[in-house]
């Protein structure tokens, strides 16, 4: 018969997340972080090479399907193995935050393409009837709802809690948080400087993006606010270059 006392113990055991110090997450660490590092350098060189092959819209279907596929391989990987507790929850409060960090960092974005006294150029497309093309919605739906999933699940999911996991025992909780969070942020803006060019204002902006997701999966455990930031961030920008290609 189990003892009244240890029962009410267990009844008043506190929680832990992946994110405590003797929280135990199977199979994440140097071998997942290396999976993530090979699907990222296949997803690059994907991102050069299909285009040659398939120009156009069809060109450009591929290269995002094949990159998603890159990018996801790792993360499927590493939660066949164990699920890292409260990562994938997500809480009211997640969306709110996302909603707000999103619209700041966007806002953010146009001061740095401000910085210099030069005023930030509308974005909008090049067209010929000052239309928008009809691929335009395809490409916005899906960078707004499937490339900030990945994204966020690979690199403030994979990349970040396994660094976390291997910094952890020979760094202490703090140095190990902090350090996942750059590397995973530097990762981050090398995967996109390598995929596309990008201009300076781009990458400070990329860099900007990485941190908040990454403080906020480290603060919060979980991976929703950065999901969300990250939709709430993309989604902006694709209406805002809507907008511009019209009023152009």
């Amino acid at each position: 018969m189990t003892h009244p006392t240890r029962r009410s113990e267990r009844r008043g055991a506190v929680r832990r997340s992946w994110t405590a110090d003797d929280a135990v997450v199977d199979g994440w660490g140097a071998e997942l972080f290396g999976w993530a590092v090979v699907g990222i350098g296949v997803a690059t060189v994907i991102g050069h090479l299909i285009p040659d092959v398939l120009p156009g819209p069809a060109g450009s279907a591929t290269v995002q399907a094949l990159v998603w596929i890159a990018l996801g391989i790792p993360v499927l990987l590493g939660l066949r193995r164990s699920r890292p507790r409260d990562l994938l929850a997500i809480r009211t409060i997640d969306v709110a935050a996302g909603l707000l960090l999103g619209i700041l960092l966007r806002l953010a974005d146009g001061a740095i393409e401000g910085i210099g006294g030069v005023s930030a150029a509308w974005p909008a497309l090049i067209t010929t009837d000052g239309g928008i093309p009809g691929e335009f919605w395809g490409r916005a739906a899906a960078g707004t709802l499937v490339t900030p999933i990945v994204e966020e699940t690979l690199f403030r999911g994979v990349v970040l809690v396994s660094l976390v996991l291997l910094l952890r025992p020979v760094a202490g909780s703090s140095a190990a948080a902090v350090a996942a969070i750059a590397l995973s942020t530097t990762l981050f803006v090398v995967a996109h400087a390598l995929s596309a060019p990008q201009s300076g204002a781009d990458l400070l902006t990329l860099a900007l993006l990485g941190l908040v997701a990454g403080i906020l999966t480290m603060t919060t455990s979980r991976l929703a606010p950065a999901v969300v930031t990250h939709l709430v961030f993309n989604a902006t920008g694709f209406a805002l270059l809507a907008v511009g290609t019209l009023l152009a």
